[in-house]
């Protein structure tokens, strides 16, 4: 397999590494951090009191990766030329330092933050270069990567409260 091809498989394997991490940490982590978010946020009361049921959890990480195999797919296809590819691995990317920045906000570890600068980071910036190296056409959009990237992760855990009503 030539080094665009893992480029874009290599997506989703990436993404199930760092989700591997959620799976087993967000459910505890919310607990904590829930009740500190700012009243803004829009959040049903028994999640801000108590945080993510370990089913919710597991409802939302899948339907997110949803469309990260979607994107892997069309990506892979496409030899990474596909703009939905693109747009996700760049948010992939950039989410990355959202892990670092709630961690240091939070003062302490948050879920998704020991695979941020280890897997997500070095993978979204070595997939990226390896398809500007190959002449791949940048096709990326940063409004577009933050859309993609915000709409799959309330997407989930929408479909994931509708779907489990945040019930153990």
């Amino acid at each position: 397999m030539d080094r665009s091809r893992l480029a874009t498989a290599g997506l989703l394997v990436a993404w199930m590494a760092h989700d591997l991490e959620e799976l087993a940490t967000m459910s505890h982590t919310s607990r904590t951090l829930a009740p500190r978010l700012p009243d803004w946020m829009p959040l049903p009361a028994s999640m801000r009191q108590h945080g993510l049921t370990a089913r919710h959890v597991a409802t939302a990480v899948p339907a997110v990766g949803l469309v990260v195999a979607a994107a892997t797919l069309r990506g892979y296809r496409t030899q990474g030329r596909s703009a939905f590819y693109q747009n996700a691995l760049l948010g992939f990317g950039l989410h990355g330092f959202g892990h670092l920045g709630m961690s240091l906000r939070a003062r302490g570890y948050t879920s998704g933050v020991a695979t941020a600068p280890t897997v997500v980071i070095p993978f979204w910036l070595w997939a990226a270069q390896t398809l500007q190296q190959a002449g791949v056409p940048n096709r990326r959009s940063l409004p577009a990567a933050i859309a993609l990237v915000a709409g799959s992760l309330a997407g989930g855990h929408l479909a994931a409260y509708f779907l489990t009503n945040n019930q153990p």
